[in-house]
C-alpha cells in the first residue's frame, strides 16, 4: 500500500497520516505490528502474564470481513489480549474515482475518517459528505 494516507478528521478538522507497511500500522501516536493470530492459542492462554502483556502491548489480532459492507472490504484490528468487542477497521475504496482508506470503529463500521492519497486531495474532500458509507443505522 502506498504510505502516504492522509485525511481530514470531521472531529478536528485536521490531517492525519497513517502508514502501513508489510507487517505494521503506523499513525502519528503509535505503531502497531499486526499479527494473524492462532485461533488455538487463545483458546489455551485465558489470562497473560505482565511480562507477556507489556511485550506484547503493541500487537494487534487482524481478521478479514467475511462480507464487504457497501462495496468496502475491511480489516479488522484488536488487540492482542483483548477479549472484548472493541474493534478499529480499516477498509478500502473508491470515492470520485480516488483510492481511499476508511477508518471505522465497532462492530458496526461506523465510519471515523476517510484517507486519501495526498494532502491536497484531503483538503479537496474536507467538506464533502459520506452518507454513502457505513453507518450504525444502516447495520441495524
Amino acid at each position: 500500500m502506498d504510505n502516504n494516507r492522509r485525511t481530514h478528521s470531521k472531529d478536528t478538522n485536521q490531517l492525519r497520516k497513517i502508514e502501513f507497511g508489510p507487517h505494521t500500522l503506523t499513525t502519528e501516536d503509535h505503531q502497531y505490528e499486526l499479527h494473524i493470530p492462532d485461533k488455538e492459542y487463545f483458546e489455551k492462554h485465558q489470562k497473560f502474564s505482565n511480562d507477556y502483556l507489556n511485550d506484547t502491548h503493541t500487537w494487534v489480532k487482524v481478521f478479514n470481513n467475511t462480507e464487504p459492507l457497501k462495496g468496502v472490504n475491511y480489516i479488522n484490528l484488536i488487540g492482542w489480549t483483548a477479549k472484548g468487542n472493541h474493534q478499529t477497521s480499516y477498509g478500502y475504496t473508491l470515492l470520485d474515482q480516488e483510492p481511499v482508506i476508511i477508518l471505522a470503529s465497532g462492530q458496526e463500521k461506523i465510519t471515523d475518517q476517510v484517507y486519501w492519497k495526498t494532502p491536497e486531495l484531503a483538503k479537496k474532500h474536507q467538506d464533502q459528505n459520506f452518507d454513502k458509507l457505513i453507518t450504525k443505522a444502516e447495520n441495524n
